[in-house]
């Protein structure tokens, strides 16, 4: 079992992975957040940044997912009029973001994780059942289904030290852990716990011992910013964003761990700043 806690500062955080395993601060990249249209980026230092729309021409209005591809590139997915999929790759930098469409999908996808060499993402099936599907590398067109639950997933993360995917489920406002497994299907479903307030449409990603994530707190409509406890399911709010909107809610960093720097200018551009 892992366990993290607050330590001193806003994201001065730390993992005990284990009897007797150091413990670690850790500074985690930028953050860019997702809802409905609108994209927030901002950082442990600096306050969020608004774009007032990422919205593209004859293309997605609404944006449920934020990750990175298996070459460390920041990617962003959105939803089509009609119901497809497109991923994008987000370029340029904090003044001046542009979107790259790099894939149209049949469907769209709630959430996106790299593992390794693969991807996997979250999809709605009918009823109230989701599905935990993997997407070639590339391509983005399905390769065949992970897992199936009786779950509303919003956001999803995946822990290398409990070798889980961390799920939120949207109807109980509660935190599960799926097991990896061996990687050719799912295993056993644990639930960690109640996330402590009516938890809406959100997003997930995990850094160096800690699952950040976004999502709309439904007791005032607030697009909070936190972590989750992963003892007890509590989703721990560190700030609030603004105002949120009813629509998609996505997570992710800029740029993505492990990449130095975004890519140069060009393509699509994502929006105008907001003063």
């Amino acid at each position: 079992m892992s366990k993290h806690m607050p330590t001193r500062g806003l994201f001065a955080l730390m993992l005990v992975v284990g009897a007797g395993q150091a413990q670690a601060d850790i500074t985690p990249p930028p953050f860019l957040a997702t809802n409905g249209s609108r994209m927030y980026t901002f950082t442990a230092v600096h306050p969020p940044e608004e774009y007032q729309n990422i919205g593209i021409a004859d293309g997605p209005a609404n944006f449920p997912a934020v990750g990175h591809d298996v070459n460390g590139h920041v990617l962003v997915h959105g939803i089509r009029a009609n119901g497809n999929g497109e991923f994008f790759r987000l370029r340029g930098n904090a003044s001046n973001y542009w979107l790259d469409s790099i894939a149209v999908t049949d469907t769209y996808y709630n959430s996106f994780e790299v593992v390794g060499e693969r991807v996997f993402a979250i999809k709605n099936l009918e009823g109230y059942w989701d599905a935990i599907v993997e997407l070639d590398p590339f391509t983005y067109s399905e390769l065949g289904t992970y897992g199936v639950f009786e779950l509303g997933i919003g956001g999803m993360a995946y822990v290398p030290e409990l070798n889980e995917f961390i799920v939120s489920d949207t109807r109980s406002n509660t935190f599960f852990g799926i097991d990896f497994g061996d990687g050719t299907s799912a295993g056993a479903v644990r639930t960690i716990g109640h996330a402590g307030m009516r938890w809406g449409a959100n997003g997930l990603e995990y850094f160096n011992g800690v699952v950040f994530g976004t999502g709309i707190r439904g007791e005032d409509m607030k697009l909070v910013f936190g972590h989750v406890n992963l003892e007890t399911g509590a989703f721990e709010v560190e700030s609030v964003l603004g105002d949120a909107v009813r629509g998609a809610v996505g997570f992710g960093f800029v740029p993505s761990p492990g990449t130095l720097a975004l890519l140069g200018a060009g393509g699509l551009l994502a929006g105008r700043r907001r003063r």
